[in-house]
């Protein structure tokens, strides 16, 4: 048996080796058409140029994926027999290589990876059906050419462990291109849904909806039949911060989706209004209880019937909305705000109403450089926006404002948006609570909601429960390290128990959360330049996961709601939740170890 599994190891070895060998030879190929100047092109017929530069970037597009699949060339083959009874072998990767049957993960013969072994069939773009016998599976993990798993399913035995290579150092991160291989048949599903039409994916953190929503992506502009539809330069997606801005643009390449505009709402809107003199703020004031009676008269403001009309002076335009609105310290908050030419996002939607009210459409401009009589010369291209497909992340901290802002530059025909949050973790004011205050009809089977899979410890998950959170605690999760709970009453006194833990701990990734953003200057000079520690605001943090996480600055003045002037009951109430809801997002950020520093203990708050 060892032999017969040394033999299979072998033949797999030896077939990566001469793939990559083509794989390689591909590259050279695609890289000479890639190569092209846009000096050279700029000499051609006009007819021809816009022929070259499609050649041009389909080329470097191919170099990208080549060099993908030279690294993983595939991760799955299935030995079937097809209708004339002809057995064949397809292989299965991230992207397509038919010279060597290598079929891309979005192709529909694909989904066969998930059946049973025996009579299956698949379904190709225009309805037919094709029916196959599945005879024999192989699965693998391939990485820089090399076997790191490799398992055997046959029809009437168990699936069979053909080699797994010992790790001798953990991974610090997990690809996402890597997840393509281990996507569950009715992950595939939910990936492949009709295109037409919203869908909601939903789940708290480390339930997989922001690799689900990904690859969705993916598949709508990869897959024959939606790939026409889903030009890449159409599709836009909206994450929160620069941090996930980042992260997705790292990720996206790998599955093969270039040239997605990935923004956050403050810099799309600045860019359509075209003041990119103005700064964003999420929340304006000289303290919590000054920038909460701030925000709930601008929410008043733009739940009330009045609309002032568009004008590029926008001090005068947002100064006609908010005027009789208003009371005379915000007015002069508000003045303040505006000569430090900042804006926040209830000043973007109500700029963006008015102009769309005014216009109705959006435009985009786009500086780019050409060449013209042998000369680099400046232009400038004007287009109409209108989305394929946009992806809403955290979509339960917009208004429902911002999301019909959104609705306005949509394709009518497709009306094609993929939500992805969780709406039990809102932590901004006046967000949207019902997808259906904008209109937004979700249909059933596409409103996918994914459960935790808690990779808290025992001890996190018993200590968040204990400060009165409902948690649903596995038994087979792990136990790990109390939960470290210390009474500090400076900023230095928590730079120095963060400095003598992280010596002791200088593998994985730490979080360093706070409330409040001023509270963290000191730490981002600390410890700013350490590669494997993060800083976040609680709302910040959202989203992501640290192996141990330190909250700082925990007081419970911080989390009292004192005021009740200017604002309406309910609004005092959401504000509570919302505390509440912001520290269980900054507690579910750690993975294995958390420690609490500050004045009080969380208990004595909540």
């Amino acid at each position: 048996m060892e032999k017969y599994k040394e033999k299979l190891l072998n033949d797999l070895k030896l077939h990566i080796n001469s793939i990559r060998q083509k794989i390689e030879q591909s590259i050279d190929k695609a890289k000479v058409l890639a190569s092209k100047s846009i000096r050279e092109i700029s000499r051609m017929r006009p007819e021809d140029q816009i022929v070259q530069m499609q050649l041009k970037a389909n080329a470097e597009n191919r170099v990208v994926e080549l060099g993908n699949l030279y690294d993983s060339p595939y991760f799955t083959k299935c030995f079937i027999k097809d209708e004339n009874g002809e057995e064949k072998n397809y292989y299965f990767a991230k992207h397509q290589y038919s010279e060597e049957s290598v079929y891309s993960w979005v192709a529909p013969v694909a989904t066969i990876r998930f059946e049973n072994l025996g009579d299956v069939a698949y379904k190709l773009p225009d309805g037919t059906e094709k029916s196959i016998k599945l005879m024999k599976k192989e699965q693998y993990m391939i990485v820089d050419g090399k076997v790191i798993f490799f398992a055997l399913e046959e029809k009437d035995k168990p699936r069979e462990l053909i080699y797994q290579e010992h790790f001798t150092k953990q991974k610090s991160e997990f690809a996402l291109p890597e997840i393509i291989a281990q996507i569950e048949k009715a992950q595939d599903q939910v990936i492949r849904a009709g295109h037409i039409g919203p869908l909601v994916i939903s789940g708290p953190a480390g339930s997989g909806k922001t690799t689900l929503a990904l690859h969705r992506v993916a598949y709508l502009t990869q897959a024959p039949d939606t790939a026409p539809l889903y030009p890449h330069r159409s599709i836009i997606v909206f994450v929160q911060d620069n941090g996930t801005k980042e992260y997705f643009g790292t990720l996206l390449p790998g599955l093969g989706i270039n040239n997605v505009t990935i923004t956050t709402f403050s810099e799309w809107s600045l860019k359509i209004l075209g003041l990119m003199d103005y700064t964003f703020v999420e929340r304006y004031g000289e303290n919590e209880d000054e920038k909460d009676i701030y925000e709930y008269q601008k929410l008043k403001v733009l739940r009330g019937e009045y609309k002032a009309t568009w004008n590029m002076n926008i001090y005068k335009l947002l100064g006609d909305q908010y005027g009789s609105y208003f009371s005379e310290n915000n007015l002069k908050i508000f003045k303040k705000q505006i000569n430090e030419k900042k804006l926040d996002r209830f000043d973007l939607v109500f700029l963006l109403q008015s102009y769309y009210k005014k216009y109705k459409k959006f435009e985009i401009k786009r500086n780019y450089k050409t060449y013209l009589n042998d000369k680099i010369v400046n232009k400038i291209e004007k287009s109409l926006i209108s989305y394929s497909l946009i992806v809403v992340d955290e979509f339960q901290n917009y208004l429902p404002e911002q999301l019909q802002i959104f609705h306005n530059c949509q394709i009518e025909d497709l009306r094609s948006t993929v939500y992805v949050g969780d709406i039990a973790q809102q932590v901004k004011l006046g967000t949207i609570r019902n997808l259906s205050e904008i209109n937004e009809n979700i249909l059933k089977d596409r409103d996918i909601r994914l459960n935790k899979v808690y990779r808290n410890t025992k001890n996190i998950l018993l200590f968040i429960e204990s400060l009165g959170y409902r948690i649903e605690i596995p038994k087979e999760v792990k136990v790990g390290p109390d939960v470290v709970e210390k009474n500090t009453n400076t900023k230095e006194e928590e730079i120095k128990h963060i400095k003598e833990y992280i010596s002791k701990y200088m593998n994985g990734s730490i979080g360093i959360i706070s409330k409040d953003e001023s509270y963290l200057a000191p730490f981002k000079k600390e410890f700013g330049d350490v590669k494997n520690i993060h800083i976040f605001t609680m709302l910040e943090s959202q989203g992501v996961e640290f192996d141990i996480v330190f909250i700082v600055g925990v007081d419970k003045d911080s989390f009292i709601i004192k005021h009740d002037m200017d604002v309406e009951p309910r609004h005092i109430e959401e504000r509570k939740r919302m505390q509440k809801d912001l520290l269980y997002v900054a507690l579910t950020r750690a993975i294995t170890e958390l420690h609490i520093l500050g004045k009080d203990k969380l208990i004595d708050i909540f």
